[in-house]
């Protein structure tokens, strides 16, 4: 995981302090080679009020993106360990069942009636390596990772 990077990306969804009215979208990244830190340029999402030069340090992200960032990393770096039938996934945040704040991350595969015990071992393999990579994060959440089949929506009409 050396490269994986939190810095911010072009298109991602932010908040700032002291800027209401929702969310801006970052048009445009301007790193410092000194401090690794930089501003970027936001343009608001509905009306479309430009603010050049906002600085890192003032940025205000979904509490998600961290663990979004690290499976969006996994999937492009590790895709021996990925799986391909893992077909998508979700991050939330909320409370467990002790009311203990935490991260659920839900992966969905593609339906399977008869999996075998080496497809078993593979998926395993992999929830268990998103949650070791999850807490070498450091996160002030538990991570809960989950399995679950891609169902798709019955056509209801036909």
């Amino acid at each position: 995981m050396s490269n994986l990077s939190f810095d911010p990306v072009v298109g991602e969804e932010v908040h700032t302090p002291g800027h209401y009215g929702g969310p801006f979208k970052i048009e445009a990244v301007h790193p410092t080679s000194s401090t690794g830190l930089g501003t970027v340029d936001l343009r608001q999402i509905g009306n479309g009020y430009f603010l050049p030069g906002v600085p890192w340090s003032m940025l205000q992200f979904d509490e998600t993106r961290r663990v979004r960032r690290a499976i969006d990393w996994l999937k492009a770096n590790s895709a021996a360990l990925f799986p391909k039938y893992v077909l998508d996934y979700q991050v939330e945040s909320r409370r467990d069942h002790l009311g203990i704040p935490a991260f659920f991350v839900r992966f969905f595969v593609q339906p399977d009636n008869q999996p075998s015990p080496e497809k078993i071992n593979e998926l395993n393999r992999f929830v268990g390596s998103v949650e070791t990579m999850l807490l070498s994060l450091g996160l002030d959440r538990w991570p809960y990772v989950q399995v679950s089949e891609k169902r798709s929506l019955l056509d209801v009409a036909s």
